[in-house]
């Protein structure tokens, strides 16, 4: 049978044949359908939404034909037992981003505050090395050098015993040449004395305070505390307090005295004059 000579109904929708395409054809099925009859189709579609405009739609429960409940296929319900975590990692990530774009806010506020604010300045107390610095020593000098400078150079003045003072020639370049010649004289006039009791001296420095010293003129003084150890025979010791004032300038260093200081003026006491000079407030010379 011929497919364009026929009338077929669809949807409830009389197609008569006169009115079918007669050169092209659309089968859907067992059924055929021109392209105008797709638009005669719609046409009849509206009609009849139309017609049925003030018709109440029946209740979904006196349709037999729609279910009340449509159960998942299991391959959907397992795949949504699989994925549906991600909601709730999509939400923590929005509260994360939130957060950050929050404190990322906050901090350029604060910033852009204190760029306005003026600068406040506190200074707090001085460490314990800070204040050893400042009560050892002086900006200009170091108190390390002066320090062993003096406890290498001042006890060779002082050094002898049964055999001479065969150190003191070690003190020349470090002291000025008065020093030097004081020192020999002394030792010179009690070597006979020395030899006879088998004694023995030697200076220990113990305290170095109130150094003072003056950038422009190069020069430091300082106030000097320890004792002098005698012994007699080898087996009696006697020990004196002393003291001394000494004042000091900067020496390029050289072969003959590598030390960065000269010693220019030297005052010591001994024994009770030195107990003495401890009242005395006159302190160390002046630079």
């Amino acid at each position: 049978m011929d497919a364009c000579a026929t009338s077929d109904r669809i949807s409830g929708f009389s197609l008569h044949p006169s009115s079918l395409c007669k050169d092209t054809c659309y089968y859907v099925g067992v059924h055929t359908i021109t392209p105008d009859d797709s638009h005669r189709l719609q046409a009849a579609a509206l009609w009849r939404r139309w017609q049925a405009r003030g018709r109440r739609a029946a209740p979904v429960a006196a349709v037999d034909s729609v279910p009340n409940e449509a159960p998942l296929p299991p391959g959907a319900w397992r795949h949504y037992r699989h994925f549906s975590w991600v909601i709730h990692e999509q939400r923590l990530m929005l509260l994360i981003l939130g957060v950050l774009l929050t404190a990322c806010a906050l901090v350029w506020t604060v910033a852009l505050h204190l760029g306005h604010k003026p600068p406040v300045v506190v200074r707090a107390a001085p460490s314990l090395k800070e204040a050893a610095a400042a009560f050892y020593g002086v900006p200009e000098i170091s108190y390390d050098q002066v320090a062993f400078f003096l406890n290498g150079c001042l006890p060779l003045l002082y050094a002898i015993d049964d055999g001479g003072h065969p150190l003191l020639p070690l003190a020349q370049g470090l002291v000025a040449p008065e020093i030097y010649s004081d020192a020999e004289k002394r030792m010179n006039q009690s070597g006979a004395d020395v030899a006879a009791n088998r004694m023995t001296q030697s200076l220990s420095i113990t305290g170095l305070t109130e150094v003072v010293a003056d950038a422009r003129s190069g020069r430091a003084a300082a106030h000097l505390s320890g004792y002098l150890t005698v012994t007699v025979h080898g087996t009696q010791a006697r020990f004196f307090p002393w003291r001394a004032r000494v004042l000091l300038e900067v020496n390029p260093g050289s072969r003959l005295n590598p030390y960065p200081f000269y010693v220019l003026q030297f005052e010591p006491r001994t024994g009770p004059e030195a107990l003495a000079w401890d009242l005395d407030d006159a302190g160390p010379p002046q630079p």
